[in-house]
């Protein structure tokens, strides 16, 4: 082998490194931004949470209708998440059981049967809450109300 063949063959050998070095970059990255997205949707919903259930408590039915619909946008924003791939790792498990028991919750309770049905103004309305509750229906140990995937 002459110079340049060996001088060929360690640019080679250089030029893997760096793309596994790039490759593991990317798999943290991604990884990182799925725990950032992660502990994003777990404020939100806490607040979420309290403000609905601060709203039930005080027997305003305006504001309760208004941040059951402000729950119920930020769980489309988060099936929309979970939909699509965005998350990794545990973070996406941990979105799933989270949308899951969420949903479980929502469907078992009276005033929200009864509500959600009326925010759906547009077939596109909860479309991704649909999609995840049919992808999800086998899994699912409720009952969902039709009006809730078939509008």
């Amino acid at each position: 082998m002459q110079t340049a063949d060996w001088i060929a063959l360690a640019s080679l050998v250089v030029a893997l490194a760096a793309l596994a070095v790039a490759f593991y970059a990317i798999y943290k990255g991604n990884r990182n931004s799925s725990v950032a997205t992660l502990v994003t949707l777990n404020d939100g919903f806490r607040q979420a949470w309290s403000r609905f259930i601060s709203a039930v408590k005080a027997e305003d039915e305006e504001a309760k209708y208004f941040e059951l619909a402000e729950l119920m946008n930020l769980l489309e924003i988060a099936c929309g998440i979970q939909s699509e791939k965005s998350l990794s790792g545990m973070s996406n498990q941990v979105v799933k059981d989270y949308l899951e028991q969420a949903l479980k919750l929502l469907i078992g309770n009276e005033y929200t049967n009864q509500q959600i049905p009326q925010m759906l103004h547009q077939p596109s309305t909860f479309i991704n809450i649909k999609k995840f509750i049919n992808a999800k229906r086998s899994h699912l140990s409720v009952v969902i109300p039709p009006e809730w995937y078939q509008a």
